[in-house]
Formats: structure tokens, sequence, C-alpha cells
């Protein structure tokens, strides 16, 4: 079992050793594996043909020598099977000249059906051999030559380990040129045994040589290339380093701006929190006094009709500080979690315009920063506000999320819907544009869903994660 373990996880390994490898390096490998293979096919194909020729050539000149001698004595086969004494004798002295029996060791005659009619063996005279087939092939007109030991049944008695040039030259009448016989003739082969081994090796030479000056050409060719390829991998590895350093970079200064931005927003909460309670304290105070004041005049000391409108003044106008107060503070909101503010701002807006608000709150994280709380009140406000004045509150809806990285705020209606390019903030409100940049400002993302009759959509993602804090 660990055997097994060890050969699958050294599989991934040799793979990555082997992509590792220089496209130069590992084309030198590839290239010797397969045209070595190929010098193997190509040389044995080229030495068989070279044999082939050389066999074929010498048998040819062997038999054209021998016939001279030869075929003078045999015409009279054309009408009988047998050879005539007299002709018997001519072939043995033929035999016996010097110059066939420096080369030639063995002769036979043949006829159709595998009959030895002569041979320099005189055990075989008379005697049929069917199972070679060369006689056959001979006479039908084809020079036919072997190269090899001798191992056909009738070579018996001269067998050896010794190669021998062994031919079937067809035997034809002088008159008719039709085959009339066989001859078969053993040739020691060692002067042509050397001549092929001579051919064969000049033969792997060649193709050697062919080989390598292919590889040599076509490696220097894929070197350029992979240095080229190299040291454009590794410009683009620089490249790619220098481009991840600077998205890092990008992504730290970024992050850095959401926060000064969140840093903003909260100040910016803060000193309207600041300026509320001045306005409360100060001049709410004051008219509040004038009021008190004109209460406890006498009504010798005060002219009815002015005062009363002096009164009203000073009441709407105390009226409209604390709505403004109101509406800067939020103190309703404050030490309450991001879900319970939610709920309020949905609260808050039904009892102010006696309409219903659909509250689809799922699981929010319980502590946030306070800017980030304030701001999505403040989205909702602006837009359950729209709903009410431009969708006459049609199904309002309020849905939010949060998916353990980014808060998902949704503010739906069911009105005529409008076009958000032609729709700037109203005045006294925040309006669209200003909450969209109040929302990136946090590093939120707003967008707008609306058109002809679809409704309205508004839709803010904000990142936050877990167990992030106001940092107070």
């Amino acid at each position: 079992m660990h055997a097994s373990l060890k050969t699958g996880s050294t599989g991934p390994a040799k793979r990555l050793s082997w992509l590792s490898e220089s496209l130069s390096r590992q084309f030198l490998i590839v290239a010797c594996l397969v045209l070595s293979l190929g010098m193997l096919a190509l040389g044995t194909w080229v030495t068989r043909r070279i044999e082939d020729g050389v066999v074929q050539t010498s048998a040819a000149s062997a038999a054209l020598y021998i016939n001279n001698f030869i075929a003078p004595h045999l015409q009279e086969l054309k009408h009988q099977n047998v050879l005539s004494p007299a002709s018997v004798t001519a072939l043995n002295q033929a035999m016996a000249r010097p110059a066939l029996r420096s080369h030639v060791t063995s002769i036979r005659i043949w006829k159709p059906g595998g009959l030895i009619v002569y041979s320099s063996n005189p055990d075989l005279m008379g005697r049929h051999f069917p199972a070679n087939p060369y006689p056959r092939r001979a006479m039908t007109g084809v020079l036919t030559a072997e190269y090899g030991p001798l191992h056909h049944e009738e070579d018996a008695a001269e067998t050896s380990g010794d190669p021998f040039l062994e031919v079937y030259a067809p035997i034809t009448d002088t008159d008719s040129g039709d085959v009339i016989a066989v001859l078969e003739f053993h040739e020691r082969a060692e002067a042509l045994t050397a001549h092929l081994k001579d051919a064969e090796w000049n033969s792997w030479l060649a193709t050697g040589l062919v080989t390598v000056s292919m590889l040599a050409a076509l490696f220097s060719i894929v070197s350029e290339g992979s240095k080229t390829i190299d040291e454009q991998r590794s410009a683009l590895t620089e490249r790619v380093t220098e481009l991840s350093e600077l998205l890092r970079q990008n992504e730290g200064l970024r992050a850095r701006i959401q926060r000064a931005a969140r840093k903003t927003t909260e100040e910016n909460e803060r000193m309207m929190r600041r300026l509320g309670y001045d306005l409360h304290d100060g001049i709410a105070q004051l008219i509040g006094l004038a009021l008190l004041r004109l209460g406890s005049l006498t009504p010798a000391e005060r002219d009815e009709d002015n005062v009363a409108k002096i009164q009203n003044a000073l009441s709407d106008a105390l009226e409209d500080v604390r709505h403004l107060c109101k509406g800067f503070l939020l103190p309703e909101i404050q030490g309450m979690n991001l879900r319970e503010a939610l709920l309020f701002m949905c609260s808050s807006h039904e009892k102010r315009t006696g309409t219903i608000v659909e509250c689809r709150i799922a699981e929010l994280p319980d502590k946030t920063p306070q800017a980030v709380t304030t701001s999505l009140c403040r989205f909702v406000q602006e837009g359950l506000t729209n709903a009410f004045r431009h969708a006459e509150a049609k199904g309002q809806e309020l849905i939010a999320s949060w998916d353990g990285k980014a808060i998902t705020v949704e503010v739906r209606d069911s009105g005529p819907g409008f076009n958000p390019l032609h729709h700037p903030g109203k005045e006294g409100g925040l309006g669209l544009m200003g909450l969209m940049d109040r929302m990136e400002s946090i590093g939120g993302v707003m967008s707008i869903h609306t058109g002809s009759g679809e409704g309205t959509r508004l839709r803010v993602v904000l990142p936050v994660a877990v167990g992030e804090t106001d940092g107070r």
C-alpha cells in the first residue's frame, strides 16, 4: 500500500519537473528520441534495400557468367526430363573448371514439379523436392536469389553456418525462348558479405550524419526561440510582480480612502449633532423663552392681535427648529443595533405618513460602525420618503440582509418609476445623487433600478467585516 502511494505521488512531481525544463531541453530530449527511432527505421529499411539490390545484382552477373558454360548442355531438356550421359559428363567437366570451382560450391538442374535432373551431388539426381518455392518462381522466367545460410531440405548435405549466395536462374530454349529448366548454384559469399558490411556501414553513417545535421539545425532554431520565450517569460513575470505589488498598494490606498471617508462621515455626523444641540439649546431655548415672556404679559400690556401673530410665528419657528434638530441628530437610534435602527425608521415612517411598510430584515451584524448605521438609516429614510411622495406609498418594502461580508439594503415601491438622470435631489432632502455620494464615501455601492410603470428599487451593498466596530 505504501509503495503504491509513493508511486502515485511521484507522478505529478515528474510532470512538474518535465514542465519546468526549458523549451530547448524538452525539444532536445524528444527530438533525440523521435529522430533516433526514425534513423533506426530508415537505416534498417535502407540496409535491407541495399542488401536486396546487391544480392540481385551479384546473382544476375553470376547467372549470366555460369549460363555461358551450362546452358548449351541443357537444351535436350525441352523434350525430356532426363539428361544424356554425354550431357552429364559435359556438365561435370564444366564444373571442374577452376574459374567455377573457386566460387561455385554446387549446382542443380530443376524441372517442373521439384524434380532434380542433375546435381553436383549425385545422390540428389532423380529426386523430387516440391517444398522449395524458388525453382517454381524461376520457372516463370524470374531470376531469384537468396542470401544467407542454406536451409532447404536438399541442402542438408552441405549446410553450414556460413552464408551463401543461392541463385535460381531460368534456362531458356535457344530457339523459342521458353523456359525449359532452372539452374540452381551456390556461390561462396565471403566477398559479398564484406561488400554488404561496407555498404551497411556507409548507409548507417550517412543516415546518422543526416539525422545529426537535422537535429542540430532544428535545435539551433528552437534554442533561439526558447531563449526569446524565456526572456519574455522573465519580463512578463517581473511585470506581473510589479502589477501585483501595485494592486496590493491600490488595495491599501482604497482601504485608507474608505477609512478616511468613513471618519469624515462620522465627523460630519458629530458636527450635525453639535449643530442640532446648539440649535436646540440656543435658538430653540430663546424662542421658548420669548413665548413664555409673551405668555406672562398682562392684557393691558399686549396688543392681542399683534401678540397672537408673534406667538404663532414663534411657535412655528420653534416647531421647525425642533424638526430640524431631529433630522440632524436622529437621537432615537443612538444605542440601537442596525436591525433595531432599521425597524425604527420603518415604524417612524409609518407613524408619520399613516402608510404601511413591509419589512423583511434577515440576520444582521450586532455591531456596526455608527457611521454605517446612521448612513443606512438615512438611506432608508430617503428611500421611503421618495416612495411616499412619488409612488403614493404603493408597495413600500424594506429588505435587508448580510452574507458575512457585506450588508445589502433595498427600498422598493410599486409606483410609476422615473428617469434617474432627470431627477435631481429635492430641496431640503438628501437627494438620490447626494445619497449615492454618501454611500460611496463609506465604501458602499448604490444602484437605482426603475422604469416607466416598473416601480423603483434603491439598493446599496456595503462591505462590513465580522466584528467591525466604529472604533469609539
